[in-house]
């Protein structure tokens, strides 16, 4: 994973990594509310040498001490010498002060820290001295009966432990430290892994991971599209109609020849909009005067008369199968720059045959002779191969993909492979249901705001003159 994809699974999940980081830190939080509060004493023990008549001696005795300090730092954790200091401070046998005890020394130096924790801190006190003084008695003893030497090394109390002020556990501001920071690890690892293995397209940037090909249109989420698929005549300048001008404009580029072309539109998959963007674009190009006709050749599924409110027992498939003729199945959709429609005709049972015949081709170019854009209504590309036969028969494809996490990843490449399988050309892509965040960074509902046929300046002194008497 490169830095781009990996900041992009941050911005698309950035989410689920904010929950996972807020989960982890209130843990760490309730966790040290309910925590009961831990103390802790040290005291301090100092090992001497007996002085010497020269340097050498001095010497050897510093060097001496300084071996034994390991040696008494293990002996304070003894059970001989916790068990006497557990019998000092009146404690029942086994108490446990191997838990609660700890001896340390510092490198080059010749202290002892010896630390006791406990829920009091007088407690903590009493333990920490108990445990030291019973270790100066112990060394004590087992010099004087193991060397010769036995003035030679001494234990002295240096400090003794006095009740601590605070606790020194649980460390709030630790504690959330460490929440954050797991949350952070836990939540970006969780991030990275959905991202792994989600195979489905939920983003813009992972469907640009999967292809080179042309983005031609890009429409957002739009919760209104199932009760009102077409663009509203009565609101040209509203987004979807503007993307839908975009993607007209697009498509002009693509025709590299200048003659007619004639576009199959298909998905991967069923319910990505392709039916819809096709009725779409062929109204924006009659609007535009352009000469166009839509073919619904979705023998299986037709969509394109529920859409426009037209007949659709009489189409394409009474055309093929010549029970029809032509210039008789047409209908027209509008009165200034009518759309001519081609609807499907009734369902055959054998949509496969009809549109792979010689007879749909022979249909392809004469209606390529007669109208500057032939619009094709396909099915999806993947559960039939309808869109591949007409997709070599025709101008090129223009494939329509959502990116709502519908599609799964290897649906798209394998259709996008399909095209290139037949040798058809894919004019590009047509993404649906993007982000509302993503297109707002696009269009600004650019709809004007006074008549196009009278100046701002020019309508002011006409209220003015309005409103004078004389």
């Amino acid at each position: 994973m490169t830095l781009a994809q990996f900041i992009d699974v941050l911005r698309h999940r950035w989410l689920s990594i904010a929950a996972v980081l807020v989960l982890a830190t209130g843990i760490a939080a309730a966790v040290s509310a309910v925590q009961p509060p831990q103390y802790r004493a040290t005291s301090e023990v100092f090992v001497s040498v007996a002085g010497g008549a020269s340097v050498a001696d001095l010497s050897q005795g510093n060097t001496f001490s300084a071996a034994r300090v390991k040696s008494y730092e293990a002996l304070a954790v003894t059970p001989q010498v916790l068990g006497q200091a557990a019998k000092q401070l009146g404690l029942p046998p086994g108490s446990g002060l191997g838990r609660v005890v700890t001896a340390t020394s510092k490198r080059d130096t010749v202290l002892i820290s010896i630390s006791a924790t406990d829920s009091s801190p007088t407690q903590a006190a009493a333990i920490a001295n108990a445990v030291t003084d019973q270790l100066v008695k112990v060394v004590d003893r087992v010099e004087r009966s193991a060397s010769a030497a036995s003035d030679l090394v001494h234990l002295s109390v240096f400090q003794r432990a006095t009740a601590p002020s605070a606790p020194f556990a649980p460390r709030l501001a630790v504690n959330l430290a460490i929440g954050i920071l797991a949350g952070l690890a836990l939540g970006v690892s969780q991030a990275v892994l959905r991202e792994v293995l989600d195979t489905r397209l939920r983003s813009f940037e992972a469907l640009r991971r999967l292809t080179d090909a042309s983005v031609l249109g890009e429409f957002a989420v739009d919760e209104t599209i199932a009760k009102q698929p077409l663009v509203s005549v009565d609101n040209r300048y509203s987004t979807r109609a503007e993307a839908f001008r975009q993607l007209r404009t697009h498509l002009t580029y693509t025709n590299l020849d200048g003659d007619a072309q004639s576009i199959v539109i298909t998905s991967a998959t069923p319910g990505e909009g392709k039916s819809s963007t096709a009725v779409n674009l062929a109204l924006m190009l009659a609007q535009n005067g352009s000469k166009v006709i839509l073919v619904d050749a979705d023998l299986r599924r037709p969509t394109t008369g529920t859409y426009l409110g037209i007949e659709s027992r009489v189409g394409l498939s009474t055309v093929l199968t010549r029970q029809v003729d032509l210039d008789d199945a047409i209908q027209e959709v509008g009165s200034d720059n009518p759309l001519h429609v081609l609807a499907a005709g009734r369902v055959p049972p054998n949509p496969s045959e009809l549109l792979s015949s010689s007879r749909m081709v022979a249909l392809i170019r004469d209606l390529e002779s007669r109208y500057e854009y032939v619009i094709v209504d396909a099915p999806p590309m993947l559960p039939v191969t309808d869109p591949a036969v007409l997709g070599a028969v025709c101008s090129g494809v223009l494939l329509v993909v959502s990116v709502n996490g519908q599609t799964k990843r290897a649906d798209f490449t394998a259709a996008e492979r399909t095209v290139q399988q037949v040798g058809a050309r894919l004019l590009g892509l047509v993404v649906n249901r993007l982000p509302v965040q993503r297109r707002a960074k696009t269009y600004y509902n650019y709809e004007p705001s006074a008549p196009l046929s009278e100046s701002p300046r020019r309508a002011s002194r006409a209220r003015l003159s309005s409103k004078d008497p004389l």
